[in-house]
């Protein structure tokens, strides 16, 4: 794929395809001619430039941009820190601790956390609760008291609680789906492809594989699919497994809801980094062949860009850490990042106090403090994860050089396929950027 740039109009194309500009400040998406693709490297004709000047120049009142409020309105809770797994690729301690077992958060100490939180907020809008651990359904009762007291707390004041959970798996028992039915969770499974590679990658804590055990759980859950929200197949992969189009045709076996693929957060390899994306457009290819947008969009990462596109949303942060989530560790002490758990320094308070002078520190859009105002990317990235840069760089808000690759190429190419998906003709002689 080829890229050129003037300001904020940028133009791709695709070998074989005509070209696709985008303006990365308004998110329009626009075929160009080819007499503009031409200019954007001649500069050669004062006509064709003075359309790319107007069109950069253009701001677009439709476009919004979304700005994180000041209430907490996400808590991922570690109900547990300890694992049945011992995952080679484990950010959270090699075995799920985090460097501190835990086998089970106090509930009688969660509650007041809980119930601090939801005092603070306005009687509209969501809640959201994420279990996570460790493992979280090795505590499934911790789970259920945490989910009946938000509901009970939020009853009657216009707030809906969402719930959600990240498992490996494995305790998919008829009595554990029972209780995810009963609060109507999302789901996220991690698996990492086929047998071969999921049980090196993810084995027992005795070297048995998983997969076999996770297989037979995905069963019993997609049978009742309709009770919960959505169900999702997240894998992780690292420079010992980058068969992420393998992992994809496994995935579809499965009536899923989405299918996530992440680069490890701690993989620095760049011959690695760079397979990943080559293996993202394949995938991406075969999604769009097979089912158009709709099969794309089942890939999480091409939903993201094509709601934003679709919405003209501007994103100036990556996520809410520090802004409108946080995390509660398996002793109730708070971080912005889940990844930050175990590490005291980056705590930012404990029980109902809430170290706001450290919370301070996130309340600046992270495209601002990450330096990301030349990029073309930046309101569809958000300034990226700040634990990946901090992994690669030392620092939270200095960019980890690899997924800002990654991620600006494979923008680039979800913008190709909205625009194939949309069909909108744009010339340099039309109301240009109004896909």
């Amino acid at each position: 794929m080829e890229i050129r740039r003037q300001n904020d109009i940028i133009a791709f194309r695709a070998p074989g395809e005509t070209p696709v500009a985008f303006h990365a400040r308004n998110l329009e998406v626009a075929d160009i001619s080819e007499e503009l693709w031409g200019e954007m490297t001649q500069a050669s004709n004062d006509s064709l430039r003075s359309v790319l000047t107007d069109w950069n120049n253009e701001i677009n009142p439709q476009t919004t941009t979304t700005v994180p409020g000041k209430e907490i309105r996400a808590l991922t809770i570690n109900v547990t820190q300890i694992c049945n797994l011992k995952c080679t690729y484990c950010a959270a301690g090699g075995d799920g601790t985090y460097g501190a077992a835990q086998t089970k958060i106090s509930v009688e100490k969660t509650l007041p956390q809980l119930k601090y939180f939801l005092e603070k907020v306005a009687d509209s809008g969501t809640f959201r609760i994420g279990f996570i651990g460790g493992e979280p359904l090795l505590y499934p009762d911790g789970i259920r008291a945490i989910a009946n007291y938000v509901k009970l707390m939020t009853a009657g004041r216009n707030i809906r609680a969402q719930f959600s959970i990240v498992t490996n798996g494995t305790l998919l028992t008829d009595e554990n789906i029972a209780l995810l039915e009963e609060i109507k969770c999302n789901i996220s499974v991690s698996i990492d492809g086929e047998a071969k590679y999921n049980d090196a990658a993810r084995p027992m804590k005795n070297g048995q594989g998983s997969t076999a055990v996770v297989v037979e759980g995905l069963k019993k859950l997609f049978a009742r699919k309709e009770n919960f929200g959505s169900i999702t197949l997240h894998g992780v992969f690292t420079a010992e497994n980058m068969h992420v189009a393998e992992a994809y045709e496994f995935y579809r076996q499965f009536p899923a809801d989405a299918y996530e693929f992440t680069y490890s957060v701690s993989d620095l390899n760049q011959e690695a980094s760079d397979t990943f994306t080559r293996e993202m457009r394949l995938i991406a290819a075969m999604a769009y062949a097979e089912g158009g947008e709709t099969a794309l969009r089942k890939i999480s990462f091409f939903n993201r860009i094509f709601s934003a596109l679709d919405e003209q949303r501007r994103t100036e942060n990556f996520c809410g850490a520090g802004k409108s989530f946080l995390v509660v560790d398996a002793r109730n002490n708070l971080f912005t990042c889940p990844w930050d758990v175990g590490n005291d320094a980056m705590k930012v308070g404990q029980g109902t106090e809430v170290f706001e002078g450290a919370l301070e520190e996130y309340s600046s859009p992270l495209i601002e403090q990450n330096n990301c105002q030349s990029c073309w990317a930046r309101f569809l990235c958000g300034g990226g994860c700040m634990y990946v840069h901090k992994e690669a760089t030392g620092s939270k808000h200095q960019k980890n050089g690899q997924f800002c690759e990654r991620t600006r190429s494979l923008v680039g190419t979800a913008i190709l396929y909205f625009k194939k998906s949309r069909q909108t003709d744009i010339q340099e002689d039309s109301d240009y950027g109004k896909h």
